[in-house]
Protein backbone atom coordinates (compact mmCIF):
# COMPACT_ATOMS: atom_id res chain seq x y z
CA UNK A 1 0.00 0.00 0.00
CA UNK A 2 1.45 3.46 -1.07
CA UNK A 3 1.82 6.20 1.83
CA UNK A 4 0.01 9.42 0.97
CA UNK A 5 2.77 11.16 3.24
CA UNK A 6 4.22 13.04 -0.18
CA UNK A 7 1.11 14.96 -0.07
CA UNK A 8 2.53 16.72 2.33
CA UNK A 9 4.64 19.07 0.57
CA UNK A 10 2.49 19.28 -2.62
CA UNK A 11 -0.62 21.11 -0.37
CA UNK A 12 2.33 23.16 1.29
CA UNK A 13 2.95 24.50 -2.08
CA UNK A 14 -0.16 25.09 -2.82
CA UNK A 15 -1.13 27.09 0.15
CA UNK A 16 2.18 29.09 -0.39
CA UNK A 17 1.14 30.03 -3.90
CA UNK A 18 -2.47 30.84 -3.18
CA UNK A 19 -1.66 33.01 0.17
CA UNK A 20 -0.37 35.77 -1.78
CA UNK A 21 -4.13 36.13 -3.01
CA UNK A 22 -4.95 37.90 0.14
CA UNK A 23 -2.97 40.70 0.08
CA UNK A 24 -3.74 41.63 -3.32
CA UNK A 25 -5.25 45.34 -4.25
CA UNK A 26 -7.10 44.42 -6.85
CA UNK A 27 -10.68 43.18 -6.62
CA UNK A 28 -10.06 40.69 -9.58
CA UNK A 29 -8.10 38.51 -6.95
CA UNK A 30 -9.73 35.79 -5.44
CA UNK A 31 -11.40 32.14 -4.81
CA UNK A 32 -12.98 30.26 -6.86
CA UNK A 33 -14.15 26.72 -7.61
CA UNK A 34 -14.29 25.06 -10.87
CA UNK A 35 -15.25 21.64 -12.49
CA UNK A 36 -15.82 20.23 -16.18
CA UNK A 37 -15.04 17.06 -18.20
CA UNK A 38 -12.13 16.33 -20.10
CA UNK A 39 -10.59 13.69 -22.34
CA UNK A 40 -7.46 11.92 -21.31
CA UNK A 41 -4.90 9.56 -22.57
CA UNK A 42 -1.06 8.38 -22.81
CA UNK A 43 1.45 8.88 -25.72
CA UNK A 44 4.07 6.79 -26.34
CA UNK A 45 5.96 5.95 -29.47
CA UNK A 46 5.66 2.81 -29.43
CA UNK A 47 1.93 1.64 -28.79
CA UNK A 48 -1.08 3.86 -29.48
CA UNK A 49 -3.57 4.75 -26.66
CA UNK A 50 -6.98 5.64 -26.98
CA UNK A 51 -8.74 8.40 -25.31
CA UNK A 52 -11.20 7.84 -22.68
CA UNK A 53 -13.81 10.53 -20.58
CA UNK A 54 -13.25 11.91 -17.15
CA UNK A 55 -13.97 14.70 -15.13
CA UNK A 56 -11.88 17.64 -12.99
CA UNK A 57 -12.98 19.87 -10.14
CA UNK A 58 -11.49 22.00 -7.33
CA UNK A 59 -10.57 25.46 -6.00
CA UNK A 60 -8.69 28.25 -7.74
CA UNK A 61 -6.95 31.17 -6.74
CA UNK A 62 -6.07 34.04 -9.15
CA UNK A 63 -4.15 36.62 -7.93
CA UNK A 64 -3.95 40.17 -9.76
CA UNK A 65 -0.45 40.67 -11.30
CA UNK A 66 -0.95 43.55 -13.53
CA UNK A 67 -3.42 45.03 -15.63
CA UNK A 68 -2.81 42.25 -18.41
CA UNK A 69 -1.53 38.95 -16.36
CA UNK A 70 -2.76 37.03 -13.35
CA UNK A 71 -1.29 34.12 -11.68
CA UNK A 72 -3.65 31.36 -11.33
CA UNK A 73 -2.49 28.28 -8.71
CA UNK A 74 -5.11 25.88 -7.94
CA UNK A 75 -5.61 22.52 -6.28
CA UNK A 76 -7.75 19.52 -8.47
CA UNK A 77 -9.13 16.40 -8.21
CA UNK A 78 -8.83 14.42 -11.81
CA UNK A 79 -10.30 11.39 -13.17
CA UNK A 80 -8.38 10.75 -16.35
CA UNK A 81 -6.38 7.64 -17.98
CA UNK A 82 -5.99 5.84 -20.85
CA UNK A 83 -7.66 3.19 -23.03
CA UNK A 84 -5.85 0.47 -25.24
CA UNK A 85 -6.92 -1.84 -28.23
CA UNK A 86 -4.57 -5.43 -28.17
CA UNK A 87 -4.41 -6.87 -32.08
CA UNK A 88 -6.60 -9.70 -31.00
CA UNK A 89 -9.10 -6.76 -30.49
CA UNK A 90 -9.34 -7.05 -26.64
CA UNK A 91 -10.00 -3.97 -25.13
CA UNK A 92 -8.38 -2.24 -21.64
CA UNK A 93 -8.80 0.74 -20.06
CA UNK A 94 -6.62 2.20 -17.24
CA UNK A 95 -8.86 4.53 -14.71
CA UNK A 96 -5.82 7.17 -12.70
CA UNK A 97 -7.46 9.53 -9.80
CA UNK A 98 -4.70 12.43 -9.41
CA UNK A 99 -4.46 15.41 -6.95
CA UNK A 100 -3.12 18.13 -9.02
CA UNK A 101 -1.88 21.77 -8.27
CA UNK A 102 -1.79 23.50 -12.22
CA UNK A 103 0.07 27.03 -12.01
CA UNK A 104 -0.98 29.25 -14.78
CA UNK A 105 0.18 32.50 -15.96
CA UNK A 106 -2.98 34.06 -17.83
CA UNK A 107 -2.43 37.32 -20.26
CA UNK A 108 -5.55 38.62 -20.99
CA UNK A 109 -5.85 40.18 -24.77
CA UNK A 110 -9.04 42.03 -24.37
CA UNK A 111 -10.86 42.47 -20.73
CA UNK A 112 -12.30 38.89 -20.82
CA UNK A 113 -10.28 36.80 -23.69
CA UNK A 114 -6.49 35.60 -22.42
CA UNK A 115 -4.00 33.07 -23.10
CA UNK A 116 -2.90 30.68 -20.54
CA UNK A 117 0.81 28.58 -19.91
CA UNK A 118 1.86 27.19 -17.07
CA UNK A 119 3.26 24.21 -14.63
CA UNK A 120 1.37 21.30 -13.50
CA UNK A 121 2.50 18.84 -10.33
CA UNK A 122 0.55 15.79 -9.58
CA UNK A 123 -0.17 13.39 -6.91
CA UNK A 124 -1.49 10.16 -7.91
CA UNK A 125 -3.93 8.66 -5.84
CA UNK A 126 -6.14 5.47 -7.23
CA UNK A 127 -4.77 3.59 -10.45
CA UNK A 128 -7.19 0.91 -11.84
CA UNK A 129 -6.92 -0.94 -14.66
CA UNK A 130 -10.16 -3.41 -15.72
CA UNK A 131 -10.83 -3.50 -12.20
CA UNK A 132 -7.59 -4.47 -10.64
CA UNK A 133 -6.01 -1.88 -8.55
CA UNK A 134 -2.17 -1.15 -10.69
CA UNK A 135 -1.52 1.68 -7.88
CA UNK A 136 1.99 0.61 -7.29
CA UNK A 137 3.10 0.44 -11.10
CA UNK A 138 2.82 3.70 -11.87
CA UNK A 139 5.10 6.78 -10.90
CA UNK A 140 3.87 8.75 -7.52
CA UNK A 141 4.32 11.85 -9.07
CA UNK A 142 3.32 13.58 -12.55
CA UNK A 143 5.08 17.10 -13.87
CA UNK A 144 4.18 18.63 -17.26
CA UNK A 145 2.92 21.80 -18.82
CA UNK A 146 -0.44 22.88 -19.53
CA UNK A 147 -1.75 25.76 -21.93
CA UNK A 148 -5.01 27.24 -23.16
CA UNK A 149 -7.69 29.66 -23.54
CA UNK A 150 -9.75 31.39 -21.02
CA UNK A 151 -13.26 34.03 -21.21
CA UNK A 152 -13.48 35.54 -18.08
CA UNK A 153 -17.33 36.78 -18.31
CA UNK A 154 -18.72 39.09 -15.88
CA UNK A 155 -19.55 38.58 -12.31
CA UNK A 156 -17.07 36.06 -11.55
CA UNK A 157 -17.93 33.65 -14.22
CA UNK A 158 -14.98 31.56 -16.07
CA UNK A 159 -14.54 29.59 -19.20
CA UNK A 160 -11.09 27.57 -19.76
CA UNK A 161 -10.01 25.37 -22.39
CA UNK A 162 -6.54 23.72 -21.48
CA UNK A 163 -4.26 21.20 -23.13
CA UNK A 164 -1.61 19.41 -20.52
CA UNK A 165 1.21 17.40 -21.81
CA UNK A 166 3.02 15.38 -19.49
CA UNK A 167 6.48 15.70 -19.01
CA UNK A 168 7.25 12.35 -16.96
CA UNK A 169 6.75 8.63 -17.84
CA UNK A 170 3.89 7.39 -16.19
CA UNK A 171 5.31 3.45 -15.63
CA UNK A 172 7.68 2.36 -13.05
CA UNK A 173 10.16 -0.23 -14.46
CA UNK A 174 9.59 0.40 -17.56
CA UNK A 175 12.79 0.27 -20.66
CA UNK A 176 10.10 -0.16 -23.73
CA UNK A 177 6.96 2.05 -23.89
CA UNK A 178 7.94 5.41 -21.81
CA UNK A 179 3.73 6.46 -22.26
CA UNK A 180 2.87 10.20 -20.56
CA UNK A 181 0.02 11.67 -19.46
CA UNK A 182 -2.03 14.65 -21.65
CA UNK A 183 -5.41 15.59 -21.82
CA UNK A 184 -7.77 18.20 -22.89
CA UNK A 185 -10.59 19.62 -20.52
CA UNK A 186 -13.05 22.39 -20.69
CA UNK A 187 -13.95 23.79 -17.34
CA UNK A 188 -16.54 26.51 -15.87
CA UNK A 189 -15.54 27.99 -12.91
CA UNK A 190 -17.07 30.79 -10.21
CA UNK A 191 -15.18 32.61 -7.93
CA UNK A 192 -17.29 32.51 -5.12
CA UNK A 193 -14.99 35.75 -3.07
CA UNK A 194 -13.44 38.77 -4.92
CA UNK A 195 -10.81 40.47 -2.60
CA UNK A 196 -11.59 44.52 -2.71
CA UNK A 197 -9.14 46.67 -2.53
CA UNK A 198 -7.93 50.10 -3.86
CA UNK A 199 -6.01 49.04 -6.81
CA UNK A 200 -6.99 49.63 -10.52
CA UNK A 201 -9.85 47.06 -11.56
CA UNK A 202 -9.64 45.30 -14.84
CA UNK A 203 -12.90 46.87 -17.01
CA UNK A 204 -15.00 44.93 -18.36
Amino acid sequence: MRTHAPLRPLILLFLVLALPALGQRTGRSGIGLKAGGQMASWRSAVNTYNAVPGAVAGAYFPIFMGPRLELQPELLGSLQGAGHTYDEGQRSMLRCVYLQVPVTAKFFLSNTFNLQAGLQVGQLMLAQQDGTDVTDELRPFDIGTNMGLGLDLVHGFDLTLRYYSGMTPTLVNDDILFPHNRSMQLTAGYRITQFKGFGPRRRR
